[in-house]
């Protein structure tokens, strides 16, 4: 049996394919993991909902927008919820204090 050119390029270009996918493959695996590893390490980000503040820590104001802003009374730091939010929340708290001046005069 002889062995010729034609022959090893017959029998490895298949597996030189299956070797480049193989390869290829591996590669967009490590680069994505890579990629997302570093994302993790830059975004750092604070949720503002994740404490409950007490009266005592906050003051709430209502602009002419009608958008309800909470004040930290310790740092000055303050957050602006949107016209609808600022709305109900003044509502509830209206509603509450009839509550409260309709039971005492009962």
């Amino acid at each position: 049996m002889k062995i010729t050119k034609e022959a090893i390029a017959k029998t490895l270009k298949p597996a030189m394919n299956v070797i480049i996918v193989v390869a290829v493959g591996t590669s967009m695996f490590k680069l994505g993991g890579m990629y997302q590893a570093s994302q993790k390490e830059d975004i750092k980000v604070e949720n503002p909902y994740a404490h409950a503040f007490s009266p005592e820590e906050i003051s709430i104001a209502v602009n002419e927008s009608n958008e309800l802003i909470m004040i930290e009374r310790a740092t000055g730091k303050y957050i602006v919820y949107s016209d609808q939010i600022g709305q109900t929340i003044f509502g509830m708290y209206a509603n509450r204090i009839h509550q409260e001046v309709a039971n005492a005069g009962k």
